[in-house]
């Protein structure tokens, strides 16, 4: 039961109405207040719980205010109440370590990443729209404009497409998506003119996350490696840096150093920066979920 528009609470707890002959009222309305908080006090929307069971916050205290757990990677029992709607939400995913126990999650140490497993989709000759260079893809969940895309095929993709190359959709609407060979490019609208309808089926699939494949399953018996809960080691993208072999313009500037005046040696690498680990500025906190 919740307030409608016309039963506000200044109404319900104004003078008039707080009267000895309104005590069966107030006691109706105090049940009301209840209901609308919910079970155990938790708040309540038209929806059910503002903050669902398995939610996780940022916490500056030390230890777990009640109703919340620490995310520690503690085991407890699922079959206790104080558990159990916990247990239904997260299950396994985070370790079983015995009989009739889980783990809550283990984020010390961690950030988050959004997750990105996102489902592929095929397409067939029919689904491409050779006139308005569209493809319908039914269903598909990439959902929004400059989403990084590749194919693969068993037979011929429409031309011009090709495999192994990043792509970008203009998405609309929700079905219809238009292939763009840029990130500027799909928010400018401006399309990759298709010649034929291809041969064969065809499969799109996300590219948001090029290295998912080096994702490992953060316990022993936790999913997937690309399920909620895995986890992937720090990394530093693939780079390099230019170096200038010029050993007259050693004094150019006091931000130009020739490699080869210093060391005598045109292959002489840069030298070490940074530190042991790979991070952004970053303050402790304790994560905890909601039971």
């Amino acid at each position: 039961m919740y307030p409608t528009d016309e039963e506000t609470f200044n109404e319900r707890v104004s003078p008039e109405f707080i009267k000895d002959d309104h005590l069966n009222d107030i006691q109706a309305f105090l049940k009301r207040l209840q209901d609308f908080l919910g079970y155990g006090g938790r708040l309540h929307d038209k929806f059910g719980l503002v903050l669902p069971t398995g939610s996780w916050v940022g916490f500056g205290g030390l230890t777990a205010p009640d109703g919340w757990l620490l995310c520690d990677g503690k085991a407890y029992d699922y079959t206790h109440s104080d558990y159990a709607d916990l247990y239904a939400v997260i299950g396994g995913k985070y370790g079983t370590p015995w009989v009739d126990y889980f783990n809550v999650p283990d984020f010390r140490g961690y950030f988050f990443r959004g997750y990105s497993k996102i489902p592929s989709v095929n397409f067939v000759p029919a689904d491409v729209n050779v006139g308005q260079n569209r493809i319908t893809l039914s269903g598909q969940t990439f959902h929004r404009t400059c989403f990084p895309v590749r194919f693969t095929t068993a037979d011929t993709l429409p031309a011009p497409l090709a495999i192994n190359t990043t792509y970008f959709l203009y998405i609309h609407p929700a079905d219809d998506v238009y292939i763009c060979a840029s990130r500027p490019d799909s928010l400018t609208a401006t399309f990759i003119v298709l010649t034929t309808q291809g041969v064969g089926t065809h499969t799109i699939h996300p590219y948001i996350e090029e290295d998912k494949d080096t994702r490992v399953r953060l316990t022993c018996n936790s999913g997937s490696q690309e399920d909620l809960g895995s986890y992937q080691e720090d990394e530093f993208k693939t780079h390099r840096h230019e170096t200038f072999n010029d050993a007259n313009k050693v004094n150019a500037g006091v931000n130009f150093r020739s490699i080869r005046h210093i060391t005598g040696n045109d292959d002489s690498p840069t030298s070490y920066v940074g530190g042991v680990e790979t991070r952004p500025r970053n303050v402790n906190v304790n994560y905890i979920i909601k039971r």
